[in-house]
């Protein structure tokens, strides 16, 4: 049976459908900043919906999706909390 959700698209509101979906794969995204901290990101989907008659540009079906992001930061000594403050990086 499809569970039915209503969903904002296009500044109205209509009527999903919840597709339920297993995992396949979540990389990380990794970012070296110039001060030499490393940001790594990822987004975990919770919940997909399917919005019938609407299609995109190429004629594929469009999807609504809510996730949430994920971040873990790896920064040097010298940005931490309790560090010793080099006067010259603020």
């Amino acid at each position: 049976m499809e569970r039915l959700t209503k969903v904002f698209y296009q500044n109205r509101e209509i009527e999903g459908v919840e597709v339920d979906f297993k995992t396949v794969k979540e990389d990380w995204n990794e970012y070296d900043l110039d001060d030499g901290t490393r940001i790594k990101l990822k987004s975990v989907a919770s919940n997909i919906v399917r919005l019938p008659n609407e299609f995109d540009n190429e004629g594929n079906p469009v999807y609504m999706v809510k996730s949430s992001n994920v971040m873990t930061v790896s920064a040097p000594e010298r940005l931490k909390r309790g560090a010793e403050r080099n006067p010259e990086v603020h």
